[in-house]
């Protein structure tokens, strides 16, 4: 079952963007959009990185991901 957008998350693993890393495990965010398809489901979820700022990460799968 897909995660419901609206839903607050946290990054079981550090997500990198080549070889930085965006988002380190355990940040919490919230699904602001999803997108079904025929093989997986996959989220753009809005992450709180530091105090006032937010990365918004496009093309997570459910493995990224645990709802809170």
């Amino acid at each position: 079952m897909p995660i419901q957008a609206m839903t607050t998350v946290r990054a079981v693993h550090d997500i990198q963007y080549g070889r930085t890393v965006a988002v380190p495990h355990g940040a919490p965010g919230r699904v602001v959009n999803l997108q079904s398809g025929w093989a997986d489901t996959t989220y753009t979820v809005e992450f709180a990185a530091d105090a006032g700022s937010t990365v918004t990460l496009v093309g997570l799968t459910a493995g990224d991901l645990q709802a809170s």
